[in-house]
């Protein structure tokens, strides 16, 4: 911090002189004394107020205070801004504050703004309330972290914090993300708000590696979910859904298509994803279903919100029987349905919009089409094998009742009354005589 003495006589003249934070001293004279205090007062200010660390330091800053701020600063211009702010917006909850929505401001750029979650629609307030009540524990957690000034969060404190995420059924990536945007936001501010010596408590929690996703639904819970679509009140979420299994696409990047950029002559329209603009490729199927659909006045193809699409699918879901399956599952039904048409990686590569073919050799492996082709075509010529006798029951009683005849034989020889030999026992015990 930047420090001044009082004037001092000097050549017939008031010297003020200051001591900066980075070890110069600026000095000035000045024919009257009052003029050199203010002087070396401005200068303070002016140093101290460049230097002062962002909230007052971590020995100030509460978890949700930080958060806040590098929402403001970090967050709200980021292509993947709405998954962030909502998980900044449960320490913001936690902490009692209220949460924050991207919008745009007067020179059409991108600001934070307050909003009231009772506001909120019932049936999404109903949806959300049983979210939480479902991972009490790390909702619970997160709000003691919201309270908690930076410098007291212990890298012990954060460990928990996982603990209790993996505990209640989270994925690893969703575990993986919520380190990543605390580590990150304690590098912003021990690096870019002055705080300085703080230690970020993330440094020793190692980011894990999320397992492959290789999500399919069968033939019969296809016709269940296509059932279900069709008894859903919004016209444009049975079309939404089409378009996520016809392009891959995230659900963020459908919500912002508009008319203007889709060609149905020439099968392409152009959207912005987490990864920048993109042309996407349509197949017939979904040139079909965009021309069939009813056009909302505001140009936008599918005029529903995020919430609007989640409550919609947990109905659809329900109804169908498959509750487990997630919105963002269709983009992997989707990749892993192409991959079994025969896509190359490089092919698949440009269907989901990624830079590297990584993602997409993953599904192509998982499917290994080409390898199962190879098995039915050579399978003619591999050896006899003897088929085991068909299951007859569950499992436990088959076994049960293989314990039972190996017992009874057990006995009947020690007692030297065996009458047949093991097979024909065993083939009865299997299929029983009508």
């Amino acid at each position: 911090m930047a420090k001044g003495a009082k004037p001092f006589r000097y050549r017939g003249k008031w010297r003020a002189t200051v001591t900066l934070a980075n070890g110069k001293r600026p000095a000035q004279d000045f024919d009257r004394y009052d003029d050199a205090v203010q002087w070396i007062a401005e200068q303070l200010a002016n140093a101290n107020a460049q230097h002062a660390p962002e909230l007052g330091g971590p020995t100030m800053a509460t978890l949700a205070d930080a958060l806040r701020l590098y929402a403001q600063l970090y967050t709200v211009n980021k292509r993947g801004f709405a998954s962030e702010l909502n998980r900044i917006n449960h320490y913001l909850e936690g902490a009692g504050m209220a949460r924050l929505k991207r919008v745009q401001n007067d020179t059409l750029g991108h600001a934070l703004a307050e909003y009231d979650r009772s506001t909120l629609p019932e049936s999404w307030q109903g949806h959300n309330d049983a979210r939480r009540a479902a991972r009490s524990q790390t909702y619970l957690r997160i709000g003691e972290l919201a309270k908690t000034r930076c410098s007291a969060v212990s890298t012990a404190d954060l460990r928990r914090l996982v603990a209790d995420m993996k505990k209640e059924g989270l994925s690893e990536s969703s575990v993986q993300k919520e380190v990543a945007l605390l580590k990150h936001m304690f590098n912003m501010a021990a690096n870019e708000w002055s705080w300085k010596g703080f230690e970020n408590p993330c440094k020793g929690i190692k980011l894990g590696k999320s397992n492959a996703r290789f999500v399919f639904i069968t033939q019969e819970q296809r016709k269940r979910l296509w059932d279900a679509l069709a008894e859903c009140d919004n016209p444009y979420f049975w079309p939404l859904v089409e378009l996520e299994l016809q392009t891959t696409l995230r659900r963020s990047s459908l919500l912002a298509l508009r008319w203007d950029k889709v060609d149905l002559d020439g099968r392409i329209f152009v959207v912005e994803s987490k990864t920048g603009q993109i042309a996407v490729p349509l197949t017939q199927h979904a040139v079909r279903v965009l021309r069939e659909m009813a056009r909302h006045e505001s140009g936008v193809v599918f005029p529903m919100t995020a919430n609007a699409v989640d409550c919609a699918w947990d109905g659809v879901r329900t109804k169908a029987g498959i509750p487990d399956l997630q919105f963002r599952d269709l983009r992997h039904v989707a990749a892993t349905d192409f991959a079994r048409r025969g896509f190359s990686s490089h092919q698949l590569m440009k269907v989901l919009g990624h830079k590297t073919i990584t993602m997409a050799q993953t599904y192509v492996n998982l499917v290994s089409q080409d390898v199962l082709d190879v098995m039915d075509r050579t399978e003619p010529a591999s050896p006899v094998l003897q088929v085991p006798p068909p299951a007859s029951g569950s499992g436990t009683d088959m076994l049960n009742r293989k314990r039972s005849t190996r017992l009874t034989m057990a006995v009947r020889e020690r007692m030297g009354i065996i009458a047949k030999c093991p097979t024909d026992v065993t083939r009865e015990a299997n299929f029983p005589q009508q």
